[in-house]
């Protein structure tokens, strides 16, 4: 949803303050800078999720029931991995 006239002001007067409260802050604060950190970790997500279903059906060659749990866990790791991918990716191409 778009921000109407007046928030938009608002937000715009803020960014002007922090910017000239505090430049160096301001510089290290972008939404590229959040958005590029989203990706990241979304991809850690990916492989951590990877790695843990690898380790699951390694696991389920001795204790069958752990090794179910554990690569359960691991793949809604990968789940929640691609859905936070695909929202910091949607967030890259909108904005």
């Amino acid at each position: 949803m778009p921000l109407s006239w007046d928030e938009q002001r608002k937000l715009d007067e803020i960014e002007r303050s922090l910017s000239s409260d505090d430049p160096t802050f301001a510089a290290k604060v972008t939404i590229d800078r959040v958005r590029r950190s989203r990706v990241r970790i979304a991809g850690g997500m990916l492989v951590l999720g990877a790695v843990v279903v690898v380790v699951g059906l390694i696991v389920t060659l001795g204790v069958v029931a752990v090794g179910v749990v554990i690569v359960v866990a691991g793949l809604l790791t990968v789940a929640g991995g691609g859905v936070l991918l695909m929202r910091a990716l949607q967030g890259v191409t909108s904005g």
